[in-house]
Parts: structure tokens; C-alpha cells; sequence
């Protein structure tokens, strides 16, 4: 077992360091497993990061491949300014049912 230590304490005894940002590093052969998410869970997440990667734009609606800079752009590059993108970066909405009758 070993001590990660603040950069302020890294050359001073191995327990000197009382501040907040210290931590152990324990060995991986006796750490336990991560938890497996539930598939709520998962599809939580997935509905999470679609919100982020899906343009607002009724007449776009592509999800992206990355996250959208929503915040200061508030839709895709392409949508904003009219770069084209590349169409391996996105998935192209489904289309709307179009029957004749």
C-alpha cells in the first residue's frame, strides 16, 4: 500500500500530509469489482448523453457522435453556420412515416 500525497508534502515524511487531497492507492489484486450498473441505470445514462449529442432543430434532429457545444452554440456546427459534417460523426434521425395513405 502506498500514499498519494498533496504536491505541497511530496518530499516530506510519509505522514506528514494531513491535508484534504490525500489519498491511498491499494493494491488492484485485493480491490473488489466495480458495481454493474442496472439497465435502468444504463438506459438513464444513454437518454443523458443523447440529450447532449442530438441537435435541437426540428429540421436536423442528428445525433452526433460527441457532445454538442449546446450552451453557447445551441444546435450542431452545421445547423449554426452551415459546416458541413462529416456523416460518420453523426446517425441520421429515423424518418418520419410517410404513407400514401
Amino acid at each position: 500500500m502506498a500514499i498519494l500525497r498533496c504536491a505541497r508534502c511530496r518530499y516530506v515524511p510519509q505522514w506528514s500530509c494531513t491535508h484534504r487531497s490525500r489519498a491511498w492507492l491499494y493494491d488492484l489484486r485485493v480491490a473488489r469489482p466495480k458495481r454493474v450498473p442496472t439497465l435502468a441505470q444504463e438506459w438513464a445514462l444513454d437518454r443523458a448523453m443523447a440529450a447532449r449529442q442530438t441537435c435541437p432543430v426540428p429540421s436536423c434532429r442528428r445525433r452526433y457522435m460527441f457532445c454538442l457545444p449546446l450552451k453557447t452554440l445551441g444546435c450542431c456546427l452545421e445547423c449554426w453556420d452551415g459546416t458541413p459534417a462529416d456523416p460518420s460523426t453523426y446517425i441520421a434521425p429515423r424518418p418520419a412515416h410517410q404513407l400514401a395513405a
